[in-house]
């Protein structure tokens, strides 16, 4: 899934680019089916063998690392709902295999799947033709791209019943029921309930003519005597007709406030989340088999914890607890396969229990007031934007420090650029490839540690010039003069990266944040999101002219200093954000300390690239050490 949010991420650049895609051959998608079908028809063996771990994992596989290559071509050639059903009977099969169901049954529904899977090669085959879908927002993040609201589901049924009541009537002989019955479905199913007004306003007003018409037109097949069979084919076609218009049909007026009441008595029970988390854990504690236990972990991890929309709901309240609710499924699944004792899995299964739990609590009190919204909006914009904010001022107040202020337009449309695009691959891997936690994680990782490389470079490159005196001298007598072409670009992208990382991220957890608020509580959120604004507007300024007041050789050790610590952070939490999306898998080290606003955990994975950043540290250090010492030995015997 993963390999779908990178392909959306590559897609995003070249649109906002302009980059037109290089022409290639059409994939194979015959091939990928039979792929399918093979690794399939082995899983349906070996469950027939008794061996069902050998079976999940290689339904697993087949979607891991097949389908995924065929879920954007469904999407965009056939729908994105067909792709979500395809998508989840992988899920659906693993679940009967881990349910121990007759193995008949498993392939019996393996067959079902794979021949839907064959009636699509054909439509993959003829070409890439867009197909516009309803973008309205879901009910929940696991909902299928285009859902019937029930309100509309019960409006209709009613229609139908009358429908039906009506040709009932007429075949009966008793022509003025029937015509009673019908208008009644026109007037009070169709016009009364709204459903017309929604019809006219979010389809077109040409549909909501052609269904009032069909209903006259039904009216006048009893008025002139018509057969009765006639009567009644018209109405179940008029009736499944007004049922193809309903998928992603907006609720309006007082069926909306209807549809909130009974969505927020049917909120999620948290509780029973956590119970069902807990459970998967627990079942990977006691199985013998470690491989197995640790796909258990990540099972739990991405099916109830991510699935169930609690990840995006926390991340969008306190991103640190998120983070430390995901650590204790990546630290019990390194935990299971380094084989640690009983003792060490019970204490960090209990702080997970107690964290959850937690969570549960957070989430569980009812609707967050609008005050609540308010304070959270600001928080995630304060809380995403602080960091980018540290590095864009910086390099900001480098470039007027060195008197390269007429450069600065170059970083603003950096800035610009990333926000643009930040905006666009958060919607992509969301909504248009609907990509998983794994997906966005592996996003974040590779970002990450791409800008981790390129802050350190910087770092390095900003402290050596503040231990150069020939560098002072040329400032001094070059002011206004221009940077080079290579120097600039890198500084272009080192904004760029450190805005396009943390707007991604800040966009998915508006989207988060504004799922089930109503209309008040948007308000609330857009009012959070403009005090934001304003208060990295302030902060900008105080580094911006606050920087301009120091001395050039402490400002360029400050800034370098500074772009070294996110470097340091950017290297833990991207290879963590590679280990939660399941691309590594970590190893722990029990004596390593776990203190994630620094991006430090304790796995090997997280923190071998920390101590290479810490080892190029102190060799950097020396080497601008010896080169000042000559320097100051060069300017001695020169005065002499």
């Amino acid at each position: 899934m993963y390999g779908a949010g990178i392909r959306a991420f590559v897609l995003a650049v070249a649109l906002a680019f302009g980059l037109a895609p290089a022409a290639h051959a059409a994939p194979d998608y015959r091939g990928l089916v039979d792929r399918i079908d093979a690794l399939l028809t082995e899983a349906a063996a070996d469950y027939d063998a008794g061996r069902a771990e050998q079976a999940r994992g290689k339904v697993q596989k087949s979607y891991f690392e097949i389908f995924e290559n065929l879920e954007g071509p469904i999407r965009v050639n056939v729908s994105a709902k067909r792709s979500f059903e395809l998508e989840s009977e992988f899920g659906k099969i693993r679940k009967l295999i881990k349910d121990g169901v007759p193995p008949a049954e498993v392939r019996a529904r393996i067959e079902a799947h794979v021949a839907g899977l064959d009636r699509l090669v054909p439509e993959l085959e003829r070409g890439f033709q867009i197909k516009a879908e309803s973008t309205q927002p879901l009910a929940a993040p696991a909902d299928a791209p285009k859902t019937v609201a029930p309100h509309w589901a019960k409006i209709a049924d009613a229609i139908s019943a009358d429908l039906r009541a009506g040709a009932e009537a007429y075949a009966a002989g008793d022509a003025a029921a029937a015509r009673t019955a019908i208008t009644r479905a026109q007037f009070e199913g169709y016009k009364n309930s709204l459903l017309e007004t929604a019809i006219r306003r979010h389809l077109s007003q040409r549909q909501d003519a052609a269904i009032n018409a069909e209903f006259g037109r039904i009216l006048g097949l009893v008025r002139d005597g018509d057969k009765p069979t006639k009567v009644a084919a018209s109405g179940v076609v008029l009736a499944d007709e007004i049922r193809s218009y309903l998928p992603g049909l907006p609720l309006i007026g007082a069926a909306a406030e209807e549809a909130k009441a009974a969505s927020e008595a049917a909120a999620v029970d948290w509780g029973k989340v956590v119970a069902d988390v807990m459970a998967e854990i627990d079942g990977a504690i006691a199985n013998p088999n470690r491989e197995a236990a640790v796909s258990d972990v990540q099972d739990a991890y991405f099916d109830l914890f991510e699935a169930s929309g609690m990840e995006g709901r926390i991340g969008a309240r306190d991103a640190g607890f998120k983070t430390e609710l995901e650590g204790h499924f990546s630290r019990i699944a390194a935990m299971l396969s380094a084989g640690r004792p009983d003792a060490e899995l019970a204490k960090a299964r209990a702080a997970m229990a107690d964290d959850m739990a937690r969570a549960a609590k957070l989430l569980g009190g009812g609707g967050d007031s609008p005050f609540a919204l308010f304070v959270y909006a600001l928080m995630i914009l304060l809380r995403e934007g602080v960091e980018a904010m540290l590095i864009v001022a910086a390099i900001i107040a480098y470039l007027a420090k060195t008197g390269h202020s007429d450069k600065i337009g170059v970083i603003r449309n950096s800035v610009a650029v990333a926000l643009g695009l930040s905006v666009v691959t958060a919607v992509a891997v969301k909504l248009v490839f609907d990509a998983s936690a794994a997906s966005q994680e592996v996003l974040e990782g590779a970002t990450m540690l791409l800008a981790a490389v390129v802050l350190f470079s910087m770092s390095y490159w900003l402290i050596s010039k503040a231990e150069a005196e020939q560098w002072m001298a040329y400032i001094r007598d070059k002011v206004g003069g221009s940077l080079s072409s290579g120097s600039l670009k890198a500084l272009w992208f080192a904004s760029f990266l450190a805005v396009y990382r943390e707007g991604a991220e800040t966009v998915l957890f508006y989207q988060a944040l504004v799922s089930g608020a109503d209309a008040t509580g948007n308000l609330a959120i857009a009012g959070g999101f403009g005090a934001g604004c304003v208060g990295l507007g302030a902060i900008y300024l105080a580094m911006r002219y606050g920087a301009m007041k120091l001395a050039i050789r402490p400002f360029f050790m400050i800034t370098g200093g500074l772009l070294y610590l996110m470097a340091f952070v950017f290297a833990g939490k991207g290879v963590m954000e590679l280990v939660e999306g399941r691309v590594i898998q970590p190893k722990l080290v029990p004596w390593l300390p776990e203190f994630s606003p620094l991006g430090i955990f304790p796995y090997w994975q997280t923190a071998l690239p920390q101590f290479a950043l810490i080892a190029a540290a102190l060799v950097a250090a020396l080497v601008l050490m010896r080169r000042r010492t000559a320097m100051v030995a060069e300017m001695e015997a020169s005065r002499r």
